[in-house]
């Protein structure tokens, strides 16, 4: 097991897990990116362009989606946490429903043609299958997994990475290929080629899935007796409790937020403003190749300056990358130039967020008395969800508000418009928050600390 130690004041336990388990666990979050990214950046511009429906309407049944979706995720991090299995509590998830979700994917591009409203029937109850119930109940599991693998800093901090890298590595490969290939199966505007691509990536998703659970290990078992005892409303105030937890959902909520708002419109920009759908993929690409580079030197960086300090220094560059967009927004050599920038700032983010989440666990053991990693995990993806689907939603309100039709040759000058400042303007004010959430965060400095006197009482009982 675990043995006490402080190395540069950076930990208090030494484990050894191999790079291989490292990989497995990564593969778990490449896999939630070949579902997350598919259903959530492309099929809005599929349900518009490919099927002709109203972009409000849309926006409107994937908000009410990512609310519900956020509710689901506290109830789903509650009931992981009394999740009891020979394949532990969090494991055992991803082997339960790696299929179930790799069919629904598909099922989210299989709308038959039944009517308009019809259709928005069977989006609504497919899309809610995906995201409102299948995804949370694989990712909050995995997502927890991270600690449940070692109490060890420095190693949760090298596992971070491989799952970050390797997620980033699945958005880099949907971003640039997608689209790509949707046309090359028959266009963008025939369904035929989307549920074709569907397939392939449920397929790989569900495998991927597969290999995390059968490849990763549970090591930490605390206080499994106690939190059999808690109630859903304990448990909930005892992660209030958490205040550097709290910063923690205040900054992914402020990058989801600006994210979305984007990103939900990448895909027209690049169509309408740029002049060519593909170059979405390419510029959402461009923003993950430094990622994919730099996300390895964090880990040195992090044990140097510590990851509050390396993911603050790195917001500041990530707004940059958004303001200097304004200065050539017509350029599309120009915005994959700040794209590139903008993931230089993302590296840093990355390579900490789910590592520091972990730390909150610790942290609010020590704090509170009880550790509860399901309910504080799945409390994080709730905020981050919410704003996701309220930025979504928001963005192509907006959009259907000024006149968009996907089925229009030539767009109305207000919906080009609202495009543009939903692209380049809105995401400032939120990146702007990041670092200033993060000057308040002072975790890393107690951390040891913390983890001594965590040990002393387990030694004690």
């Amino acid at each position: 097991m675990s043995e006490k130690a402080a190395v540069n004041g950076q930990k208090n336990f030494v484990e050894k897990i191999s790079t291989f388990e490292k990989i497995a666990y990564g593969g778990g979050d490449l896999a939630s990116n070949f579902v997350l990214v598919l259903t959530g950046t492309f099929v809005t511009f599929f349900y518009t362009d490919a099927l002709g429906l109203n972009a409000a309407i849309v926006g409107a049944i994937m908000m009410f989606s990512r609310l519900a979706d956020g509710f689901t995720d506290i109830i789903m991090g509650y009931i992981m946490d009394k999740t009891h299995s020979k394949h532990g509590k969090a494991r055992a998830w991803l082997l339960w429903l790696s299929i179930p979700i790799g069919i629904a994917t598909i099922l989210v591009f299989l709308v038959p043609n039944i009517g308009v409203t019809g259709k928005y029937i069977y989006i609504a109850i497919t899309y809610n299958l995906v995201t409102t119930f299948l995804y949370t109940m694989i990712n909050i599991p995995y997502g927890a997994l991270t600690s449940l693998m070692s109490r060890d800093q420095d190693q949760r901090m090298i596992i971070n990475i491989f799952r970050m890298f390797m997620a980033q590595a699945g958005s880099l490969i949907i971003n640039a290929c997608t689209l790509p290939l949707v046309n090359a199966m028959g266009g963008s505007t025939k369904q035929r080629s989307w549920i074709i691509v569907s397939i392939l990536y449920g397929v790989v998703a569900a495998a991927l899935f597969l290999l995390c659970f059968a490849k990763t290990k549970e090591r930490v078992r605390v206080q499994a007796e106690k939190n059999n005892e808690l109630g859903f409303l304990t448990s909930f105030k005892l992660i209030i409790k958490n205040n550097y937890w709290l910063l923690l959902v205040g900054i992914w909520v402020s990058m989801v937020l600006g994210m979305s708002m984007s990103g939900s419109v990448g895909t027209y920009y690049a169509k309408y403003i740029l002049g060519n759908e593909n170059i979405a993929g390419f510029l959402g690409a461009l923003g993950i190749v430094p990622v994919l580079i730099i996300m390895p030197l964090t880990a040195p960086l992090n044990r140097k300056f510590g990851k509050r300090n390396v993911a603050l220094y790195g917001s500041f560059v990530s707004i940059a990358g958004q303001l200097l967009m304004l200065l050539n927004p017509a350029s599309a050599a120009w915005l994959m130039f700040c794209a590139v920038i903008k993931g230089i700032g993302s590296a840093t983010l990355s390579g900490t967020m789910f590592a520091m989440i972990a730390d909150t666990i610790e942290y609010g053991h020590w704090k509170t008395g009880t550790r509860v990693e399901g309910m504080l995990y799945s409390s994080t993806t709730f905020g981050a969800k919410v704003g996701a689907g309220v930025g979504g939603a928001v963005a192509l309100a907006v959009i259907g508000a000024a006149g968009y039709d996907g089925l229009a040759a030539v767009q109305a000058p207000a919906a080009l418009e609202a495009i543009k400042v939903l692209y380049l303007i809105v995401p400032i004010p939120f990146v702007i928050i990041i670092p200033i959430l993060y000057a308040c965060y002072k975790l890393d400095k107690i951390y040891p600390k913390v983890m001594e006197e965590l040990n002393q009482r387990e030694q004690k009982k």
